[in-house]
């Protein structure tokens, strides 16, 4: 199977679990994206996920499956803000102000230098979805950045119920 349709395969499967419509999902050349070494973007505005076709192509299976349930998630979160459903009013609204002023990665990938980024809600949200499916599907642990380890973990309590 190819990474592309890896990708395609895991964001329908994200967006049944999370009942939400499917979002549009675009590839890009890497000299598209603010930095060449971010993985995917998700355009709030347009409800739109766009990969690096560069870094789809050289990333594993595992990696971009990560990255496609980190994207859907936040196409969940938007979804949450324009219904104004199934999350507390008082997450929403943060989600709703962090789109507005979002905080873009570094590009470096490191927990210092990208501290502002981690730090979100809506990041924590998508960290702490992407890890629970994937420990819930696959038994397979993503890497939780340390910075956010203790809110991450609060997070997933929540979806344990």
């Amino acid at each position: 199977m190819r990474n592309h349709e890896i990708a395609l395969i895991s964001i329908q499967t994200a967006t049944k679990i999370l009942n939400i419509p499917l979002p549009e999902v675009f590839f890009a050349s890497s000299s598209n994206f603010p930095n060449p070494e971010i993985s995917s973007i998700y355009q709030c505005k347009d409800n739109e996920i766009i990969f690096n076709e560069d870094w789809v192509n050289r990333s594993n299976e595992l990696e971009i499956m990560i990255t496609a349930l980190h994207e859907t998630r936040h196409a969940y979160q938007k979804y949450c803000i324009d219904t104004r459903s199934r999350e507390d009013i008082k997450k929403i609204e943060a989600w709703k102000k962090e789109f507005k002023q979002y905080n873009q990665p570094s590009g470096k990938n490191t927990p210092i230098d990208d501290s502002s980024y981690l730090k979100q809600s809506i990041e924590i949200d998508a960290i702490a979805f992407t890890y629970y499916l994937m420990k819930e599907l696959f038994d397979v642990e993503v890497k939780i950045p340390a910075e956010v380890r203790k809110q991450v973990d609060l997070r997933i309590l929540e979806f344990r119920g």
